[in-house]
């Protein structure tokens, strides 16, 4: 099964109104999770690598314009049975965009890929090649990695909005946190090279996490990173004050270097 082809199976049969056999689905998910890196620039080192702690967004702040969208023909909508028969064609508009704006606001974000050598994520999330790359393992059975588990998604690339079902939904009363994963889990083909993985978590997740704000801003308790990747044009103060920050919790330092063979990137010890 190729790589994007697990994806859409999984959300073809997680997201069933009725699921034959939800674990199972779950189950497919968690067994290809099973390391993560996130691209990010050095003035965040101290939170992940000494701290622990995942930096969580909102999705005003992502950069694809249609984040969230929910893409639907409201006329097709409108002539469709739905449960409340009385709602008129401008009832359904706005609370198509009050629903919109509701599964926008409710939830935080933080963004993985499943690769540390992807050129453009590099320049685009890991300051431009001056930045870093931090390695995340899932391969244990420690609870809390678990609970990680729990709200991790992979994307589904598609060539249209897989979230048509969504909108009755919405109008039938459906669960909120499993309708905000089910909208927030299909980009455009486009962004496929990104190879993503997000946490995708209320902003108010109960008992679950607990939300930690460090300069007026929203984090949660991650995992202990694996290894630490320096961009090639790292700034070699930065390079110097990442591999201190790792020797304190015993963390490998890798740096990325061209690979003058082909096209890509590879890495090598940091010394």
């Amino acid at each position: 099964m190729d790589d994007n082809n697990w994806r859409n199976k999984f959300f073809d049969n997680y997201f069933k109104i009725e699921v034959d056999d939800e674990q199972k689905w779950l189950d497919c998910k968690n067994q290809h999770l099973t390391k993560i890196f996130q691209y990010t620039r050095v003035k965040h080192a101290k939170t992940l690598i000494l701290d622990d702690l995942m930096y969580l967004r909102e999705i005003k702040d992502l950069n694809d314009p249609f984040e969230g969208d929910l893409l639907y023909d409201l006329d097709e909508f409108y002539n469709n049975p739905i449960k409340n028969p009385m709602l008129d064609k401008n009832d359904i508009k706005n609370n198509f965009y009050e629903a919109n704006k509701y599964m926008k606001d409710l939830i935080y974000i933080a963004c993985f890929s499943e690769r540390n050598d992807i050129t453009p994520m590099w320049h685009h999330y890991g300051g431009e090649h001056k930045g870093i790359c931090v390695e995340y393992d899932f391969k244990n059975d420690k609870e809390y990695d678990k609970k990680l588990k729990q709200i991790l998604f992979p994307i589904a690339y598609v060539t249209e909005k897989r979230n048509k079902e969504i909108l009755p939904k919405i109008f039938d009363g459906a669960d909120k946190g499993k309708l905000a994963i089910e909208t927030f889990t299909n980009k455009s083909i486009e962004w496929e090279y990104e190879q993503e993985w997000r946490i995708i978590m209320l902003k108010n997740p109960g008992k679950l996490f607990e939300i930690k704000w460090y300069n007026n801003k929203p984090y949660i308790k991650f995992l202990t990173p694996k290894n630490v990747y320096l961009g090639y044009k790292i700034d070699e103060r930065d390079a110097y004050f990442i591999k201190k920050l790792c020797e304190l919790r015993n963390i490998p330092v890798y740096r990325m270097i061209k690979d003058n063979s082909s096209f890509n990137l590879t890495y090598i010890p940091y010394e």
